[in-house]
């Protein structure tokens, strides 16, 4: 397994500093979304990946707030998409 760049460290943990006051918000949000904290939880590291790709194509930072609850929503939608889907 080979190491993560520093650069890349740095960058993802900056990202992490940047939504840690949202996360909170975030995970009750979704786990309201798809009925559960657990699979909440499972929305809100999707949501947070999403983000931080996305962030990574974006020339200028979007509201935070506004543009991450939507990701988390949207993703909660397609988990219960996937749930419907697998029962």
């Amino acid at each position: 397994m080979t190491a993560i760049p520093p650069e890349l460290s740095a960058a993802r943990d900056r990202f992490l500093d940047l939504v840690a006051d949202l996360r909170p918000d975030l995970h009750r949000y979704g786990s309201r979304l798809v009925g559960s904290a657990i699979d909440g939880e499972d929305v809100v590291q999707e949501a947070l990946a999403k983000a931080y790709y996305a962030m990574s194509l974006s020339p200028e930072m979007p509201p935070l707030r506004p543009w991450l609850l939507r990701i988390a929503h949207n993703t909660a939608v397609d988990f219960l998409r996937r749930y419907d889907r697998r029962s």
